[in-house]
């Protein structure tokens, strides 16, 4: 049972890395020119896709999107609300690595490193703790729009790696 479970998580981790490298094959700078014609071409993408899982509305037919097989593969690689303070940066640097940290949201990832500030290295912290706390407290106290929206965006990313998160398959 135990080496069925082990293989099944060395296939579902051989998809990801095999999606994660072509997603980042095809990869390519992006200009403001380039991001129109690529929101073009994933309205395009897009809708072929609702097309196709119309026609066929097998379970076998679902494809994830390249962010969610990103959010995966840094949700495996990360749990966010057990951070090791001594992985913060790795963390920031893979979210950026995979696209997935927008500039505003890079802003907003300051609280995250503000709050590791006197804890020691083996110490853990709640990313998503701190961010929806901040969220609470920014809509509350009505900061400025673009204070919201940083701090929402990172949010939503959060929430994302936390349900991407693998679960620990119990044994009976």
């Amino acid at each position: 049972m135990a080496s069925a479970v082990a293989s099944n998580q060395q296939q579902e981790a051989a998809m990801l890395l095999s999606a994660l490298s072509n997603y980042l094959q095809h990869q390519h700078a992006s200009t403001a020119a380039n991001a129109d014609t690529d929101a073009v071409k994933v309205d395009a993408v897009g809708s072929t896709d609702t097309k196709a899982t119309e026609d066929n509305a097998s379970p076998a037919a679902y494809v994830p999107s390249d962010r969610a097989v990103l959010v995966s593969a840094v949700a495996s690689e990360f749990n966010i609300q057990a951070l090791p303070v001594n992985e913060v940066g790795g963390f920031q640097a893979r979210l950026q690595q995979y696209g997935l940290l927008s500039d505003q949201a890079l802003n907003a990832l300051a609280l995250v490193n503000t709050a590791r500030e006197g804890l020691a290295e083996d110490d853990t912290i709640d990313a998503l703790g701190i961010i929806d706390q901040a969220k609470t407290k920014f809509d509350e106290l009505g900061a400025s729009y673009s204070q919201r929206k940083q701090v929402s965006q990172l949010h939503t990313l959060f929430s994302n790696l936390a349900s991407a998160r693998p679960v620990a398959k119990m044994v009976s």
